[in-house]
């Protein structure tokens, strides 16, 4: 009896996974064929970028992540909840790639170094933002292929994550690049301009 329940369990367990799986595609598969719509606000993008990072690493305790914000931001004319979901996406994949690492984050000086690093910064132009992992990284074949729809190397991934934040991000009239070495990590920095265009004087 006791088999038969335990067998039943992971049943319904993995009945539960592919369920959510099934409803992370379309809800991406959504988000992406949607047209693009934006409500700028002043925002403050330092906290927008802590409360992305709570999002993204709300059950993942044993992830270290160190944000360095520049304190001398100005709030930014954006669109806050479709920036948030591009950052939240970006996150995911940052934290995904360092769970499938197993390579050690302890320093020669038995420092530990955090697992993703968060960073914004103010340039003459407009707002950075750099998110770096310790994880697997990109290999060069894939890495031409990461902002096209529907293109993954994971089972469970939907391939939607970035090309749904690169769209919102150069919608929002910014820009993503991507640096990545196998076996080492990813670093995306976005810009994003600190006032729309018909506010720029």
């Amino acid at each position: 009896p006791d088999a038969a329940l335990t067998e039943r369990a992971d049943a319904i367990a993995d009945i539960d996974e592919e369920t959510n799986r099934l409803n992370r595609i379309v809800s991406d598969v959504l988000d992406f064929a949607k047209p693009l719509h934006f409500e700028r606000h002043a925002i403050d993008l330092n906290a927008l970028c802590r409360s992305s990072v709570d999002a993204a690493f709300v059950d993942a305790a044993d992830t270290h992540v160190s944000l360095e914000l520049d304190r001398s931001l100005p709030p930014i004319l954006t669109d806050a909840e479709r920036l948030r979901t591009a950052l939240v996406n970006i996150l995911t994949n940052a934290r995904q790639a360092v769970h499938a690492t197993t390579s050690s984050r302890t320093t020669a000086v038995g420092l530990v170094e955090p697992d993703v690093r968060v960073a914004t910064r103010l340039d003459s132009n407009g707002a950075e933002i750099t998110i770096e992992d310790r994880g697997v990284g990109i290999s060069p074949e894939d890495m031409t292929h990461i902002f096209d729809p529907y293109y993954t190397t994971r089972r469970a991934g939907t391939g939607l994550g970035l090309p749904i934040a690169k769209n919102i991000i150069e919608g929002l009239g910014g820009s993503i690049d991507v640096a990545s070495t196998r076996g080492a990590g990813t670093a995306l920095r976005i810009w994003l301009p600190t006032a729309t265009p018909d506010t720029q004087g």
